[in-house]
């Protein structure tokens, strides 16, 4: 395979023309080479049958691709110039059937033609670097490839259609308005000009804090969203976790028997449902006479798996009355759930038997065992999981972002404080706090991004992207 080239420098930008295979490895029934630079239609037409005189924009063309004059295969040519293409550079997308050698053949007779192997996502980076899109943009890009449910897939179609570049340019506008005054009357003293006004320009601070504060928590629904919320199924021995956590996986995942403390360790499996992929994560059962060190270590795993869910679900044995330990281990599950802001989901588990537990106990009965109940679970935890997580609101989901807003969260602060105080030319420290802050805001969206920043995130991206 062809060694890629290191990614191009920010600025000027790189002049190569520049091809790739744009989908995925393995036999298909159709497959895309692109070719994207100055240069791509005079590329394209040495080793396909085309006169780039007579290809019109935006028109596929039957045509005949060719390596060292053999006939690789006959394919479809699309031309889009460089005012109307996804890269703002003249592309030719390429397409054929889908085999593996058909596909590095076109490769091949592209990169013999003069092309030079695009570096992973560099076709996107020179749609960032001419202005097609912001570097948020960019980001959500990689985020919709590798979306793997409703939930994330709606999350990155929010970013890639500008939706935090609009939120930080509402935040960014009175901080430029502001900024403005205070260099007015330090660069033109001698003009009298009004002076800033203290008590607006607090207020107007202390708002925008409130919403670069606000947009950054959205990371924690975010981040949950792209990585799986985490159930933690939880509840004494004997209680029907493993049984559970089977029915609603619809396999036999989990040992299970009828001896008390059979599970030992955390089991994990995603489960689709609904617009999310949560975790599943069934623990040994809590009690508070463990019966040796092994046991001991399960339950405290189950407690570390209860710290770091997003959700409780706890299955308590409704055919059979509850003891003040056992109620007592069973409160504190719930009591952790509730310190952690998290919601908790009571399972009555064996509603294929008699009800001997308490009425004060509620909840949604179910059948582990004939499968009773399960759907409506899973819509109830589907339910919860969207009211806790999603919103049609643009969510922060790159840990990147975050770290950027909470920085400029900071300035604002400072900058807030020193006017606030009355520090000595606080003009000029509020003037300098506000240029910090934009500076960190402008990081999201690529105004003043680093090489180094460049590379690492387009190093992410597949080749062909």
């Amino acid at each position: 395979m062809e060694k890629n080239r290191p990614l191009p420098a920010q600025k000027p930008l790189n002049q190569e023309t520049i091809a790739a295979i744009a989908t995925p490895p393995g036999k298909s029934a159709l497959g895309i080479v692109r070719l994207s630079g100055p240069s791509a239609l005079e590329t394209a037409a040495k080793f396909l049958q085309i006169d780039p005189q007579n290809l019109k924009p935006r028109t596929a063309i039957l045509t005949r691709a060719f390596l060292r004059g053999e006939f690789i295969d006959e394919v479809i040519a699309l031309h889009f110039p460089k005012t109307a293409s996804p890269t703002g550079e003249d592309l030719i997308e390429i397409t054929s059937h889908g085999s593996p050698f058909i596909l590095s053949s076109l490769l091949k007779a592209a990169l013999e033609s003069g092309a030079a192997l695009a570096a992973p996502g560099e076709f996107t980076r020179r749609a960032f670097l001419n202005g097609k899109m912001d570097l948020s943009q960019a980001e959500a890009v990689c985020d919709l490839i590798r979306a793997e449910n409703q939930a994330s897939h709606r999350a990155a179609l929010l970013q890639l259609s500008g939706g935090i570049s609009k939120a930080l340019n509402q935040i960014k506008a009175p901080l430029l308005e502001m900024l403005a005054h205070i260099e007015a009357c330090l660069d033109h003293p001698e003009e009298e000009l009004p002076p800033p006004p203290e008590n607006e320009f607090i207020f107007s601070l202390h708002q925008t804090h409130e919403a670069i504060s606000n947009f950054a928590a959205t990371y924690e629904r975010g981040k949950k969203i792209l990585s799986g919320p985490r159930i933690c199924i939880a509840g004494l021995p004997n209680s029907g976790k493993s049984s559970l956590l089977n029915a609603l996986l619809g396999r036999e995942r989990a040992i299970v028997s009828e001896i008390p403390g059979t599970t030992r360790d955390t089991i994990e499996e995603s489960l689709p449902l609904g617009e999310m992929t949560p975790l599943l994560i069934d623990t040994a059962g809590i009690r508070e006479q463990a019966s040796d060190a092994v046991e001991r270590e399960g339950i405290r795993r189950t407690q570390e798996a209860l710290n770091n869910s997003d959700l409780a679900l706890v299955v308590i044995d409704r055919s059979r009355e509850i003891s003040l330990e056992e109620e007592k281990a069973l409160l504190s599950i719930a009591n952790a759930a509730k310190k952690g802001n998290k919601p908790a989901i009571f399972a009555l588990n064996k509603s294929d038997l008699p009800r001997r537990i308490g009425k004060d106990w509620e909840g949604i009965s179910v059948s582990a065992l004939l499968g009773e109940g399960i759907e409506e679970l899973k819509k109830i935890l589907s339910t919860r999981l969207i009211q806790e997580t999603l919103g049609h609101e643009v969510l922060i989901t790159n840990f990147r972002h975050h770290q950027a807003l909470t920085e400029a969260a900071k300035e604002i602060l400072l900058a807030e404080n020193s006017i606030r105080d009355n520090v000595k030319k606080w003009e000029e420290r509020a003037a300098f706090h506000l240029r910090q802050c934009l500076r960190f805001l402008g990081e999201v969206t690529g105004d003043n991004a680093s090489e180094e920043v460049l590379n690492s995130i387009f190093s992410k991206f597949c080749v062909g992207k």
